[in-house]
């Protein structure tokens, strides 16, 4: 029988066999569901309407949306095996009677967004980024690329010298956005459940209890995470790539948004175990703050003589925000010529000679999805080539390690991106219609 798994506060909180038939989900006692909780979900919040093994699931104008695969419901659509519906603070797993190996993840394609509705990711972005910019001042455009990369449903790596502001722009975020944050400050001597959470055995009902660990928010701080041990940064990429924790070989799926921010320092190498290729590979972008210029911290000295700006901030946006936004940015037209534009740039670094392989396909998708998300915040519904070109650096770089040989001509592989996106003309490409 077809079902849906209840996860409360990320435990499983019980099962509901789906009838034929409709079946209303929501607060009110006589639902075919109910959820008594008053976190984000409506009296009458949606329905589901199966028909022999079809399952379709509709949103009734609720006040925050219901969310599949993170991915706002507006028209009925066809529920598909392990597919996510996202009610505020409550996730529901749906379970297909009979697996189908082509229905392992369902997806669907939302109408072309108008930009009517791309003013609203400007209006959503533009207060997270005033309001971050309270707390750290005079990086616009590094708060905008790490907003870039929450659009793009991805995470970000933070490298610089201690004292920049690099955790700060983190919790300025978390504090912005009414989603749950926690914080992980990685040591050598912490272990994978540390992170991802362990389970218990309770005496009370004679079973065990799953005890969900810091990486279950969604925000996550990964704070000098080089400190950690391999074993415990592995314990990462599950969640990062898949949005999921598997314990004990039961998998619970975290909530959509899901953000990682991590942080390492690159002065420091004692009691420090360098990210593999691999772990990199799951950020979407790599970005240092730098240091301040001398009216900024001049500023920053007269703000912060009496208070911290970090205590006097708001939230302007929730996670159901984010998710909006997330799908609208989806739909933000890629040219032909922009994508040829991205895949030249790709296969340049796998020619180069001072690399020891090229950028993955990963890389390319996501030089696209951030160019979509940047092309969102400043206001355009299509991406032009300027956009891929402005983040190239910071998509690609920390992929590519320099071979040995090649480190007595370029100090970093930064350059050698700069080199290979300087040797690409914009021109060739902004001639072609966009």
């Amino acid at each position: 029988m077809p079902k849906l798994i209840i996860q409360e506060g990320y435990r499983a909180a019980g099962e509901f066999i789906i009838p034929e038939g409709e079946s209303i989900i929501g607060r009110n006692p006589d639902n075919a569901l109910c959820l008594d909780r008053d976190d984000g979900i409506s009296r009458r919040h949606c329905r589901l309407l199966r028909k022999n093994s079809n399952i379709t699931i509709e949103d009734l104008s609720s006040r925050n949306g219901t969310f599949v695969n993170s991915i706002p419901v507006q028209l009925p659509i066809e529920l598909k095996h392990q597919d996510t519906i996202q009610i505020g603070n409550v996730l529901l797993i749906y379970s297909a009677a009979e697996q189908n190996a082509d229905e392992m993840t369902g997806m669907f394609a939302m109408e072309k967004k108008n930009t009517s509705q791309l003013d609203f990711v400007s209006k959503v972005i533009g207060k997270l980024k005033e309001n971050v910019g309270k707390v750290v001042q005079g990086k616009d455009e590094v708060i905008e690329r790490v907003l870039v990369a929450l659009l793009s449903d991805g995470h970000v790596l933070l490298e610089d010298v201690p004292g920049v502001g690099k955790t700060k722009l983190a919790r300025a975020l978390a504090r912005s956005l009414r989603t749950d944050f926690k914080r992980i400050q990685f040591t050598p001597d912490m272990l994978p459940n540390d992170i991802s959470g362990v389970s218990i055995y309770n005496d009370a009902i004679k079973n065990f209890t799953f005890i969900p660990g810091p990486v279950f928010a969604n925000i996550v701080l990964a704070d000098e995470i080089n400190r950690g041990t391999p074993r415990v940064q592995s314990s990462l990429l599950e969640c990062m790539a898949e949005s999921a924790v598997t314990v004990d070989g039961l998998t619970h799926v975290l909530r959509k948004p899901f953000f990682v921010i991590a942080t390492q320092n690159p002065v420091d190498f004692h009691g420090t175990y360098p990210l593999p290729e691999a772990q990199l590979d799951r950020f979407l972008m790599r970005l240092s703050m730098g240091n301040p210029s001398f009216e900024v911290e001049k500023e920053i000295l007269a703000n912060q003589m009496l208070s911290d700006p970090l205590n006097s901030i708001e939230q302007v946006a929730d996670g159901n925000d984010i998710l909006h936004c997330q799908a609208l940015v989806r739909n933000i037209h890629v040219s032909e010529q922009v994508k040829d534009y991205i895949v030249t740039m790709i296969s340049e670094t796998r020619r180069h000679p001072a690399f020891n392989y090229g950028c993955s396909p990963r890389a390319s998708l996501a030089l696209l999805r951030a160019s979509q998300s940047l092309a969102a915040i400043r206001g355009r519904d299509h991406v032009i080539p300027r956009d891929v070109r402005d983040l190239a650096v910071f998509v690609l770089a920390h992929r590519l390690p320099l071979k040995l040989q090649a480190r007595a001509e370029w100090p970093s592989s930064c350059q050698v991106i700069q080199s290979i996106v300087t040797s690409l003309p914009m021109e060739k490409w902004e001639k072609s219609k966009t």
